[in-house]
């Protein structure tokens, strides 16, 4: 491939008859060197963001496979804690009723009071249950905003000119020691409600 030092130095004989005008070849070679190296610029430019996108695509990729990662730990955890949970009232209830069935019928009132006690755990640990299962379904979603703002963000920078594409990659180069946290987390977060999650 030539480059525009090649151009430059190349240097025709002249005819024995005539021949091109000498001044017009030196202004259209000058002409073709400058066009040439803003191609040859044009190029390493669009090398050096085609690897800023790759570098881009492997974090958001890294990053999607951590979310997914969490997310199964955040659901095992919780189907752990439901069996757990599930286990410990079935458990409070069998020993409620065997201590019953072992009082006789002047102790009534005090069954009574085991099996209140029992419900009430069972009732505590459905709500720990439910409790557990909204903070899991405000996890889910807030990773999926989070994921969903990244991708916006790639296909936002597919859409726009190069020129703009050009400052914003200079601004982001710039910023990246003193902003790297807002660099990739650009969405507001937005609470969820309970009737959300329901």
């Amino acid at each position: 491939m030539l480059s525009p030092v090649d151009i430059q130095n190349k240097v025709f004989k002249k005819g024995k008859l005539g021949g091109y005008n000498i001044e017009e070849v030196n202004e259209f070679v000058e002409e073709v060197i400058k066009s040439y190296q803003e191609l040859i610029n044009e190029n390493y430019a669009l090398k050096d963001k085609m690897n800023i996108l790759n570098e881009s695509i492997q974090y958001y990729r890294t990053m999607e496979a951590t979310i997914q990662n969490v997310l199964v730990l955040a659901d095992k955890t919780a189907q752990d804690t439901k069996t757990a949970a599930y286990e410990k009232a079935e458990q409070v209830k069998k020993d409620a009723e065997h201590r019953a069935e072992k009082m006789t019928f002047s102790a009534e009132e005090r069954v009574s009071k085991i099996l209140e006690k029992g419900r009430q755990e069972v009732f505590e640990l459905t709500q720990q249950i439910e409790q557990i299962k909204r903070q899991y379904m405000g996890y889910k979603i807030q990773f999926k905003q989070i994921l969903q703002a990244q991708l916006e963000m790639i296909e936002s920078n597919e859409d726009k000119p190069l020129a703009k594409q050009d400052n914003e990659f200079q601004e982001m180069e710039m910023s990246e020691d003193h902003e790297k946290d807002d660099l990739f987390y650009t969405k507001e977060y937005m609470p969820i409600s309970d009737e959300e999650l329901a």
